[in-house]
């Protein structure tokens, strides 16, 4: 007798993982096993069939992720601890058919089912999990095939519309089985003809669109051709470049398909009984999706359906036609109804609506149907009794009335419309009154614009004073298009907004309008006006809610003055000339009736652009009188500069030469005073020479640098010493302070050049008061101070003397052509430094200060 079978108490591990392992083997789903760490411990061949090749055993939960799956319902790829089997080991949980879309290996995408439970020891203890995968692709594929056939069927029959219909279907076609779809039909030439193409991806259509030329041709050995001419069927599982080659007719074409990358393709005619109607052709680029017989049986019963569908469109058409030929009066007016883009009805003898079209019913703000077999004051109320009778004036005397204008008498912003009424008859029967409504409301609205502006342009351009002008714009805008308006304009230091106008419509808004503009918005607070400032662009609030009211009001009190106001609607608009912003247009509407729109957006935009270029030309004129007269007091002031040194040097010169045409000998000491004041003469002449060459250098840029190691201290020393005479002759003491070294990249004879514009300046204003150069060295450059104890540069003017041709007030405005510091503070400019004037902390005068870089 054999043995008995050895109970389960009896077996061995060993035995036991074996059994376990051939039941593995033999379950038809995927089975994984884990230990209690994650760590994967078998994987059975369903497993590996589904994963496509031996699954990687990882070592840890964190190493899940290597498993490509993602939520169907989001596309969201699932992470490392969302796997059933993390879920079962970390928090103990037992996972039952969460549908995942995975990617194998091995490329090849499907979709699963999958399943995870812990496992425990005998003393309760965990010892790992299991997870079961269920391989669920061809049923998945078979209901998306489903799916789509039946919408695509939906579709088709919703619509008797063939070409569009198609496109719908091709779309679905590409969004549930093909990257590409192609749909190719007969045409009465008996050759074929593209119709649609549509890409899965958007990013690709464009692509596809150049295939547009390409339709298969009858006369060629393809496979569309051969499907087309047979009426079967054709599958090409694999794409190969040399199946590219053979089917392109052209290196360009052959080029083209390359890029498009199909790997497999369905041709699929379209076919009922024998007449033959087109192709539909799907394309696959993914190695994941390659075509078998079963899909090409779901595409050739879609095919079948469209093909039916077609045919009754065809028949369709074909019955319309028909009715048209015999009905040809009706099927127009049905046409004007549904398709005139102006408002269009019929009423007969009763004057009851009989037909309207969609256009008029929008104008009467009542649905099409709700208008039949009912008269228009039942359908519109008592104010439609003077339109009856407009109509029944028709019907009694036979005449057509010609654009009547008429006025929506209805609550809200103002409607116009143009209508024209006249009789209908067939067979010398009055049947009823027909008519055309046009609304003009936007048209009588451009027109009011286009006179409004004209106005506005001309009362804008009326002043040169730039703040007229911005208030002009406030009363041009209240009334006609706000209950109240602000306009504020950039400061000089382009930071702060100062309010050049506040103005209302009426007397009680002004009021509340005045306690609300006492809060000006902080240049650190960003508001939608500090927003508008900053940006440039225009802001709308058609509905003006809490949250703006929030974000306009700059605190508490300032939000109850603005409500108060009862503002509805909001439009900021910034005022911009020559792309910069100078100020910024706000217009409120107080009327629950009135709001904004993108049309008045674009309206108040138009106006602030007109008043940003008023108020700009404003100050370009303004600034061009100043430049004109800055330009003639230069020409004065040098022509006066010029002529004195010149006439000085001409009479000087004179008398030196009469003196020696006389026999008698010229004195030695008369000769050396007139060579003397000669030399001066020609001296003075050759630097303001000098300075309008200057001008002209830096203007053009072409001010050069010959810079070498100059010790600014010993330059001092050397200038000082050589313009001793000029500055004892102004009683100006010199003291230099410079006792060390101090060293400068620099040009010696621009910084010495310098120095004398700020020595001469010194005498010039602070005759007969002490001068004092000091050189230092400090904050990592090298400094040099003149400073002079005359009366002194106001705060206010410190900016403006280094400007051109600026010059002091008082005795001596005249005796200057301005251009001395502008020169001086170019120069240092042209070395890296800077040239800048202080007011001296104790007693008076002026310290200026040439920053150098040091060497």
């Amino acid at each position: 007798m054999s043995e008995p079978p050895l109970s389960a108490t009896e077996a061995s591990p060993s035995d036991e993982r074996e059994w376990l392992r051939a039941v593995l083997r033999l379950l038809p789903v995927g089975v994984f096993l884990a230990d209690r760490h994650g760590r994967l411990l078998e994987a059975n061949a369903a497993a590996v069939a589904i994963w496509g090749t031996q699954p990687p055993l990882v070592g840890e939960i964190s190493q899940y992720g290597r498993y490509e799956a993602w939520w169907p319902e989001t596309g969201r790829r699932l992470e490392a601890h969302e796997w059933g089997m993390a879920r079962a080991l970390l928090k103990r949980e037992t996972v039952l058919n969460q549908e995942l879309d995975i990617v194998a290996f091995d490329g090849a995408r499907r979709t699963i089912l999958n399943s995870a439970a812990p496992l425990y020891g005998a003393d309760g203890a965990l010892l790992g999990a299991v997870s079961v995968d269920v391989d669920i692709t061809a049923r998945k594929v078979a209901e998306r095939a489903e799916a789509f056939i039946s919408e695509a069927s939906r579709l088709l029959s919703e619509s008797l519309d063939w070409e569009t219909t198609l496109k719908a279907v091709a779309r679905l076609a590409t969004r549930e089985w093909a990257d590409y779809c192609l749909v190719d039909l007969l045409g009465e030439d008996g050759a074929l003809h593209r119709l649609v193409l549509v890409a899965r991806d958007a990013a690709r259509q464009a692509l596809l669109d150049q295939a547009l030329p390409y339709a298969a041709r009858l006369d060629a050995d393809t496979v569309m051709a051969r499907a087309i001419v047979s009426g079967q069927s054709l599958l090409v599982p694999d794409i190969t470049p040399e199946w590219l080659a053979s089917h392109s007719r052209s290196p360009e074409h052959f080029r083209l398909m390359s890029e498009l990358a199909p790997r497999s393709m369905l041709a699929v005619p379209l076919v009922v009984g024998s007449r033959r109607f087109g192709l539909i052709t799907l394309i696959s680029t993914s190695l994941a999706r390659r075509y078998s017989e079963r899909d090409l049986a779901f595409a050739e019963e879609f095919a079948r359906r469209a093909a039916r569908a077609l045919d009754s469109a065809r028949v369709y058409r074909e019955a319309r036609e028909a009715l048209r030929a015999r009905d040809a009066s009706l099927a127009l007016l049905d046409a004007f109804l549904s398709e005139s883009p102006v408002g269009m009805a019929f009423l007969d003898r009763e004057l009851r609506y009989v037909h309207i079209n969609p256009v008029l019913a929008a104008m009467n703000e009542v649905p099409p149907e709700a208008h039949l077999r009912r008269t228009p004051t039942q359908v519109m109320g008592p104010h439609s009794v003077g339109l009856e009778e407009v109509l029944r004036q028709v019907l009694r005397t036979g005449e057509t009335v010609v654009d009547e204008r008429l006025q929506d008498p209805r609550p809200g912003e103002p409607r116009y419309f143009h209508a024209t009424w006249f009789p209908v008859h067939m067979g010398g029967e009055l049947l009823g009154v027909g008519g055309t409504v046009r609304e003009v409301t936007e048209q009588q609205r451009e027109q009011e614009r286009l006179r409004f502006l004209a106005d506005v342009t001309a009362r804008l351009s009326s002043s040169l004073d730039w703040r007229t002008t911005l208030r002009t714009v406030a009363r041009v805008l209240v009334g006609p298009l706000a209950d109240y308006c602000t306009v504020d304009v950039l400061t000089g230091d382009g930071d702060q907004l100062e309010r050049v106008e506040a103005l209302a419509g009426d007397a009680r808004t002004q009021e509340l309008l005045a306690k609300a503009v006492r809060y000006p918005p902080p240049s650190g607070l960003r508001t939608p006006l500090r927003r508008v400032m900053e940006t440039g662009q225009s802001e709308l609030a058609s509905e003006l809610d809490a949250a703006w009211l929030d974000a306009l009001s700059v605190s508490p009190e300032h939000r109850k003055h603005l409500e108060a106001l009862a503002p509805r609607s909001l439009m900021i608009v910034p005022l911009v000339a020559r792309g910069r912003t100078l100020g910024v247009v706000c217009a409120v509407s107080q009327d629950p009736s009135r709001r904004y729109r993108a049309a008045d957006l674009a309206f108040l935009e138009d106006v602030a652009s007109r008043a940003a270029l008023a108020v700009d030309n404003a100050w370009l004129y303004r600034e061009a009188e100043g430049a004109v007269t800055a330009r003639d007091e230069f020409v004065a002031i040098a022509t006066h500069e010029l002529r004195t040194p010149l006439s000085a040097l001409q009479l000087q010169l004179t008398s030196l030469h009469r003196a020696a045409q006389r026999d008698t000998p010229v004195p030695p000491e008369r000769l050396r005073q007139g060579l003397g004041s000669a030399l001066r003469q020609a001296e003075r002449l050759g630097h303001l020479v000098t300075h309008l060459f200057d001008v002209a250098r830096i203007s053009t840029g072409r001010l050069e640098l010959e810079r070498e190691q100059v010790d600014l201290s010993a330059l001092a020393h050397r200038l000082v010493a050589r313009m001793e005479d000029a500055l004892a002759a102004a009683g100006c003491a010199a003291v230099v302070h410079a006792d060390a070294p101090v060293l400068a990249h620099a040009d010696r004879s621009r910084i010495e050049q310098v120095l004398m514009n700020l020595l001469s300046n010194a005498m010039k204003y602070a005759a007969g008061q002490p001068v004092e150069v000091t050189v230092e060295s400090a904050d990592g450059a090298s400094l040099l101070y003149v400073r002079d104890w005359g009366p002194g540069i106001p705060r206010g003017a410190h900016e403006r003397i280094f400007e051109r041709f600026e010059r002091a007030t008082g005795e001596h405005a005249r005796a200057s052509l301005g251009l001395g510091l502008y020169i001086s503070r170019q120069i240092a400019r042209a070395h890296g430094g800077d040239l800048s004037v202080t007011s001296p902390q104790e007693g008076p005068g002026a310290s200026f200060v040439l920053r150098l870089p040091p060497a």
